[in-house]
């Protein structure tokens, strides 16, 4: 009796071991510029700077996105503030910030994750966009828009961006980082569990085996 609950507690412990680990895909989007301005007070000129969009690709099929049509629009996709959007800016020398304004990313997605085309990274609450056009900057700004709107912003936990200038030209990447979750402890403890088990078993069958195999008197 014994040792069918061991055989058991060992066939439960792989089950659940395999069960718990999971594989998920994180899609990162990016767009780099070039620009001059200044980030939390500290000027910078013709910095490279990257704006990056980390979601699961998992989001894209949630119900989050798919009730009502909130993300999709045919192939086109915005994904709204609130889903887990998790937005970061890099700018070389002075460092790698997350976002902290209510930030939306738009690309075109047919389908297939191979072929999706960013199309922008937007900060709602400041009204800033990367990439980033020069009619949003500086005397532009109050040209075109409300003066309370200007200057545009990009809200970090490193301090304001403020754009004083921006390239002529941009490049947008895709990057799918397939992540597999560790297994829980839980898994863990079952499957020693098991393999105790299981040594007990073995170690039991020698016994009695060594036992038959003696000469009897």
């Amino acid at each position: 009796m014994r040792s069918s609950f061991r055989s058991l507690l060992l066939v439960l412990a792989c089950v659940v071991a395999g069960s718990v680990s999971a594989r998920a895909d994180l899609i990162t989007l990016s767009v780099s510029e070039q620009g001059t301005g200044t980030l939390g007070g500290q000027a910078f000129t013709n910095r490279l700077l990257t704006f990056s969009a980390s979601f699961p690709t998992a989001l894209l099929a949630s119900p989050a996105c798919q009730s009502d049509g909130l993300c999709f629009i045919d192939n086109f996709v915005i994904l709204p503030p609130g889903l887990g959007l998790d937005v970061t800016l890099t700018v070389p020398g002075i460092g790698t910030f997350l976002g902290e304004d209510l930030e939306s990313v738009a690309f075109l997605y047919s389908g297939n994750l191979q072929d999706i085309f960013l199309e922008g990274i937007d900060a709602v609450g400041g009204r800033f966009s990367a990439p980033t056009s020069p009619r949003l900057l500086g005397g532009s700004c109050f040209a075109n828009f409300d003066p309370s709107h200007c200057p545009i912003f990009f809200e970090t936990n490193g301090g304001d961006l403020i754009l004083s200038s921006v390239g002529n030209s941009y490049s947008t990447s895709v990057v799918i980082t397939d992540t597999s979750a560790v297994s829980e402890p839980s898994a863990f403890t079952l499957l020693a569990l098991g393999l105790i088990g299981l040594t007990t078993i073995f170690q039991r069958r020698l016994k009695i085996s060594l036992q038959s195999q003696r000469p009897r008197f």
